[in-house]
């Protein structure tokens, strides 16, 4: 019983807190900030109340500080001659922003706890590369990042550009299929983005079909109808060899019979 009055008691508490600092324009959930690699970031804090003081870390580690009793802003390594702060609002900025520099931040001004934030430091997005597929029916188009990439891969979507409604249909897929009868001079598009950019590549359908590949189905269906023709006139030929033998036959045994018939002989003596 003391144990579950306890944890709802704590919940209550945690709530309570989170109303508060919500009510005072300070935030319970780190805010969601992205950052390119070799650019610049700022965080911003609510600036809701007087400043008198400074304080952002990362995690546990001192970024910069600043007092009323300093003549200017304090940074601290690795952050040295990398960071502003608006000592009026308590903005901070971080130039040349490198991937070591993604972490948690948090600003205190006058003492007090004011915003939290996840920083994510992301590579500049790559071309994305595409290949295909196909059988007799469909072409399949992959969209792919290179291999070397590997900054937070888990961000990317993806979209397509094309003609056929099979894109539209293909939301956040890294592949999409086009029926092969469709018009392959046709551009499909592949689009990446993250947070912070995008990139595309396109091709024109008709390099995934090799070109005897292309012509292989003209090429199948003139030799199947040759060879049906062929079959067609041989089959007739026989057949009309197999009538005109039969007729032959006839008129011979027709003969033979006339000329073993005495009466026919007589009749035929003048």
């Amino acid at each position: 019983m003391h144990t579950g009055r306890d944890g709802l008691l704590a919940a209550g508490i945690l709530g309570v807190a989170c109303l508060v600092l919500h009510l005072d324009f300070i935030s319970c959930v780190p805010q969601r900030i992205y950052g390119t690699v070799n650019t610049s970031v700022t965080l911003y804090t609510s600036g809701s109340i007087p400043i008198k003081e400074i304080m952002w870390k990362k995690k546990k580690d001192k970024v910069v500080e600043w007092d009323e009793e300093f003549l200017k802003p304090r940074a601290y390594p690795p952050f040295v001659d990398r960071v502003h702060l608006d000592v009026t609002s308590g903005n901070l900025t971080i130039f040349n922003l490198t991937s070591s520099d993604e972490e948690d931040y948090e600003v205190e001004l006058s003492g007090i706890t004011d915003t939290k934030f996840t920083l994510y430091v992301i590579e500049p997005l790559p071309f994305p590369t595409l290949n295909c597929t196909f059988t007799a029916e469909n072409i399949t188009v992959h969209c792919g990042i290179p291999e070397t990439y590997s900054s937070h891969i888990n961000l990317i979507k993806y979209s397509w550009n094309c003609f056929s409604e099979q894109c539209q249909n293909s939301t956040n897929s890294s592949e999409v299929s086009i029926k092969r009868e469709s018009d392959l001079s046709q551009e499909i598009q592949c689009i990446i983005s993250n947070p912070l950019s995008k990139q595309a590549s396109s091709l024109v359908l008709a390099t995934c079909v090799p070109d005897n590949s292309r012509h292989s189905f003209v090429i199948i269906a003139s030799v199947l109808f040759v060879v049906i023709l062929a079959m067609f006139v041989l089959l007739c030929r026989r057949d009309f060899l197999k009538r005109d033998g039969e007729r032959d036959r006839t008129e011979k045994e027709a003969i033979n019979d006339r000329n073993s018939d005495p009466t026919s002989r007589l009749h035929a003596t003048p």
